[in-house]
Formats: C-alpha cells, sequence, structure tokens
C-alpha cells in the first residue's frame, strides 16, 4: 500500500524527475542525509535501476572524521488529488495526468492527500568541500560487498520529501461494481490526511496504514565514483554514472545490462527487437501444454499488476542464480504457481547458443520468461487491462503483425488476413486504445494502418513490441 502510494504521487509530480519513491515504511527512519544507498543496475537495458538503503551513512565508511552535512529544508508542495464518489450508474473524473472511471451499484472513493510536504536537501557546494581527498574503507563490509556485485553502484541521500501530518493510507475494495484506470481494477489506494473533520465515507476495507508526521515518502541521490585507493568523487552531472575501479586507474565498471550495447541506452526499435529474437525462440519452443498453461497464467496476472512485480522480482532473482523465497509467495495470487511451472520448464527447457556453441547472453526459460514479464512490469493498470482484454488469439495475431510492421517502419495493410479482425470497430478502438497507452498513434488511412511513435527515446513502444511478441510466442491457437 504505501509503495503504491508513494509511486503513484511521484507519477504525478515528478514522472520524469530524480526523485526515487519509498517503497517500505520502515526504510524511513534510515534515509537520513548522506545515508548510502546501492544502487542496482536491472538485467535488461530499458529497466530502471532499483536502490536499496542501507544501515549506514557516508562517515561510517570513511576513514578519519565524520562529515556532518549542512542541511536546508524548504516548503515543498502540497497535493491533494481529486475524489470520485458514486452510488450507483457510472462516474469519472481526471486526476493530473491519469484517469478513474467508475461503474455499478454500492459506492466508491479515491482521495490522494498527503497534505504539505517539505524538501530537505544537502548544501553540495559544502559536502565537495568536506570530501575533496577523502578515502573510503574499502575493508568496510559494505563497500567490500558493493564492490564484489556486477551492476552495484553506491550512492548518498542529497534530498528527500517529507511529510508534515499524519496520514493514513487505505487499500480498499469496492464490493458491488467496477473500477477500471490508472489506479487499478477493483482495488483502490486511499491517501488522507488525518483530519477528523473530513468527511470519510465508509467502505469494505481490506487493510489501513496510519503514516505518521516526518515520514520520507521520496528522495534524491548522487553517484559515487571510487577508485582502487578509496579515493572518491561525487558524480553531479545525471549522465555520469558512479561504480567501483577495475583493472586500470581510470577504468570503472560501468551497468550494461544483458541486451544493451555498450554506450547506448536504447536503440532502434528493429535492432533492439532482433538482440532478443533468441528469447522469443525459446518461449516458442516450449511444449504446447507447458505454453498454454504459462499463457493462462499470464492472463490471470494481468489483473493484478503488483503480482507481476512480485513474479518480475523473483525472476529476476532466479536469473542470477539464486532461489527466491517460495515462503513469501502468495499461492492464490498466480505468481507461486508460474514460477513453479517456469522452473519446471527450465529443466528441460532449450537453450539458445552461438554457432560455436558458446552462450552470447543468457537465453533459457527463465530468462526469456523474465523478458516477457519485464516487459508487463513498466506497464500501469490501465494498459495491462486493456492488454488483457486483447489477448484471444486473432486479436493477438493482428496486434503482433502490426508491431512487427511498426518495429521495421512499415505501413500495415487492411487488406492483410491477419488484420481481419480489425473490421470490427470495437476491437480497431481497442487495439488503437493499447498503443496510445504505450505512446503509439494508430490511424487507419485508406487501406492501410499507420503507427507514429510520438518520441523515439521513450521506452514504451519497445515494451509493447516485447509483451506483444512474448504473448504471441506462448498463446494456444484458436
Amino acid at each position: 500500500m504505501f509503495a503504491k502510494a508513494t509511486k503513484n504521487l511521484l507519477s504525478e509530480i515528478d514522472p520524469e524527475g530524480s526523485l526515487i519513491s519509498v517503497s517500505r515504511l520502515n526504510d524511513s527512519d534510515g534515509l537520513v542525509p548522506l545515508a548510502l544507498v546501492i544502487k542496482r543496475n536491472r538485467y535488461w537495458f530499458w529497466q530502471k535501476p532499483k536502490y536499496l538503503p542501507s544501515d549506514f551513512k557516508l562517515s561510517d565508511v570513511l576513514v578519519g572524521d565524520p562529515i556532518n552535512p549542512v542541511v536546508v529544508e524548504t516548503d515543498f508542495m502540497s497535493f491533494d488529488g481529486k475524489v470520485v464518489e458514486s452510488k450507483s450508474g457510472s462516474a469519472g473524473a481526471e486526476i493530473g495526468a491519469g484517469s478513474i472511471s467508475v461503474g455499478g451499484a454500492g459506492s466508491s472513493k479515491l482521495q490522494s492527500s498527503f497534505g504539505n510536504l517539505k524538501k530537505q536537501e544537502v548544501d553540495v557546494q559544502k559536502l565537495l568541500q568536506d570530501s575533496k581527498a577523502r578515502v573510503l574503507d574499502l575493508q568496510h563490509s559494505l563497500v567490500q560487498q558493493t564492490r564484489e556485485k556486477w551492476g552495484e553502484v553506491l550512492t548518498v541521500m542529497k534530498e528527500r520529501i517529507i511529510t508534515t501530518q499524519a496520514c493514513t493510507v487505505t487499500e480498499e475494495l469496492q464490493m458491488d461494481g467496477s473500477c477500471t484506470g490508472m489506479f487499478g481494477f477493483n482495488q483502490k489506494i486511499k491517501v488522507s490526511v488525518n483530519d477528523k473533520k473530513k468527511d470519510i465515507v465508509d467502505y469494505d476495507t481490506n487493510k489501513s496504514l496510519n503514516i505518521p508526521s516526518r515520514t520520507i515518502i521520496a528522495y534524491g541521490v548522487i553517484e559515487l565514483e571510487v577508485s582502487n585507493t578509496g579515493h572518491f568523487e561525487l558524480c553531479l552531472l545525471a549522465d555520469v554514472q558512479g561504480g567501483f575501479e577495475v583493472d586500470a586507474p581510470v577504468k570503472l565498471k560501468q551497468a550494461v545490462p544483458v541486451g544493451a550495447s555498450p554506450g547506448k541506452n536504447c536503440g532502434k526499435l528493429q535492432k533492439d527487437l532482433e538482440e532478443l529474437q533468441g528469447q522469443f525462440k525459446v518461449l516458442s519452443k516450449l511444449p504446447a501444454n507447458t505454453r498454454s498453461s504459462l499463457f493462462q497464467h499470464i492472463s490471470v496476472l494481468l489483473q493484478n499488476r503488483s503480482a507481476i512485480s512480485v513474479l518480475e522480482n523473483a525472476l529476476e532473482v532466479l536469473c542470477d542464480g539464486t532461489l527466491p523465497d517460495f515462503s513469501k509467495l502468495d499461492q492464490a495470487s498466480a505468481v507461486r504457481p508460474t514460477l513453479e511451472l517456469v522452473q519446471k520448464a527450465a529443466g528441460k527447457g532449450p537453450t539458445e547458443t552461438t554457432p560455436s556453441g558458446h552462450q552470447q547472453q543468457p537465453t533459457n526459460v527463465v530468462t526469456a520468461t523474465h523478458l516477457l514479464i519485464s516487459s508487463l512490469e513498466e506497464m500501469n493498470d490501465s494498459t495491462l487491462l486493456v492488454l488483457k482484454s486483447c489477448c484471444t488469439h486473432v486479436t493477438l495475431q493482428a496486434v503482433l503483425r502490426i508491431v512487427q510492421n511498426m518495429a521495421s517502419n512499415r505501413k500495415s495493410s487492411l487488406k492483410d488476413d491477419a488484420l481481419a479482425v480489425l473490421a470490427d470497430k470495437k476491437v480497431f478502438d481497442k487495439i488503437r486504445e493499447l498503443f496510445g497507452s504505450c505512446k503509439v498513434t494508430l490511424r487507419k488511412e485508406k487501406d492501410s494502418l499507420i503507427t507514429e511513435i510520438v518520441n523515439p527515446h521513450d521506452r514504451h513502444p519497445l515494451m509493447l513490441c516485447i509483451a506483444v511478441k512474448g504473448l504471441a510466442c506462448i498463446a494456444p491457437p484458436a
């Protein structure tokens, strides 16, 4: 609940910024100025890094005297989302860049209010002076363990957003009716300032969490570039990455996740998909009953984005060669059965190799499934809902043809038999909505379909292509 609430807030106030949402309430106490946070680069090149707060501050791993940061506190903003209520019929409202619609009997309400927020910022100029010529203790356990792991970088917290009033996060379930939109389907997250004067409507509530005043809900960091002598520099520019020095005095470990080419973020759509073709081939070569079962499990998970995130994390652990903690996985959410199915298939599943017989990159059932799930994990609730509605065999094949043509920068002919289903206006509108939610404009022009990617640097079109190609590989025939 807390993670959903903070992530929703940042999606409204800082969608493409540098702030990181706090995912666990327990992390709030440890996120003090100059706290050490581990940046963990992800498996695929489009995935945003994970940030893992530690129990240490920068001074704890320094040789010599501690650094006492100068911190400035200012008013940040006040955030209050609009409220939607309905006792019967339907209602709708826009909240920031997203929207929510409610229908059916019963009552529903969505409120997002963290109240007045404060920002605390470390004086970076003073930090630069204080850290000049300082040395990290390379024998400190945290430094050693971070240094030994690929793709992990030490960062220090430079700013944080704090609540000034006690709040309540409530996860609510509307028993009668339906709800679709950016905040979920039947479950909703409500954040409200604890004020007895406010009008509160009764709900069938699953969970409620009280957030005390002075809780950290978001923060920003500066990466450290660490030499093999322990000397370090602060990475002050967004395009300068931190890391640990390895073989040579100026050669620092740069995170280049699987599937990415060194020196580039995300290349042209066609080239990226070609690099991933081996993963799709592995999925398509699975036994028919395995593909069908996997498709059914994932279809269920499309209704629960939180479960998709849990599965993505578990698959990433498997990709790293370790086993996830099955005791923490909910059997009812389809996460555990999906993971067990993938593990079973991996024991006898295909593995792609290069002509020389050596693997160019991990290409097996686990990584191929992780590829598909990680693309779904990047999508919001409403996109997943529309994608689920397109998961019939004939519709999925039509979407597949369109994304293939989009990747190769070709028009799609409406005379193509694979696109015959688009004669149904409802199906076409559904597919157009799916592309639109992934930042792609889809329109008819005489006997052709034209796709236009709104922003060539946006990763959402690639996520759409990967999700559609992956699902098409495992979807059972009609």
